[in-house]
């Protein structure tokens, strides 16, 4: 979340420096689901939707050092 400052519909919009957040669980988590969700367009043969999919979890989990099983589909 963030806070803004300003009224009405224009904001800007300011990070929560001060907050606690545990950003290794959410980005996990985050992989799990999308592992989910990339599944689901393998099925209903959404493949370029689904490759640009690996890819952004690829990056996230690279980016968190992530691990990741190893694919059975090469």
């Amino acid at each position: 979340m963030a806070r803004g400052i300003g009224s009405g519909r224009r904001h800007c919009f300011l990070p929560l420096e001060n907050a606690w957040v545990n950003k290794d669980a959410i980005a996990k988590s985050l992989a799990a689901d999308l592992e989910t969700r990339l599944d689901q367009l393998e099925e209903i043969g959404a493949m370029i939707a689904a490759a640009h999919l690996q890819a952004a979890i690829e990056s996230l989990c690279r980016e968190f050092g992530i691990p990741r099983k190893a694919s059975d589909t090469d």
